[in-house]
């Protein structure tokens, strides 16, 4: 997926906004997500994976793929003040793969949703 909506810092984010040609009918916004992490669909971010892997992968290796991420998404722990929970929504904070699956997730929405906006209709 292309990440074109993102950007970088607020220093990426300062040059390239003088770059643009800005208009009166033009808005600028911003999501903060809440609680990220915990509602992240695991499953729905799972086959959004696998579509993506198919692109360029044969499908034994992406089943492999597929296979390993569900194991480590479903060894879901994480410690807060000296307890061990295990949610059982989303992905762990702290884990090592939680921001890639949360990345992944929120370019197919952004994809999915923002480009019937940007894109004009011919």
């Amino acid at each position: 997926m292309d990440n074109c909506y993102n950007t970088i810092n607020s220093t990426s984010l300062a040059n390239d906004i003088v770059k643009l040609t800005i208009n009166k009918k033009h808005r600028m916004i911003t999501y903060d997500v809440k609680d990220l992490y915990v509602n992240i669909p695991i499953d729905e971010t799972l086959k959004i994976t696998e579509s993506q892997l198919l692109k360029n992968n044969d499908k034994q290796k992406t089943k492999q793929i597929i296979a390993i991420l569900k194991t480590i998404l479903a060894q879901n722990y994480f410690i807060f003040q000296d307890s061990i929970y295990h949610p059982n929504k989303g992905v762990a904070m702290g884990s090592p793969i939680s921001g890639t699956m949360a990345e992944i997730f929120l370019q197919y929405i952004e994809n999915r949703h923002l480009n019937s906006y940007l894109i004009p209709k011919t």
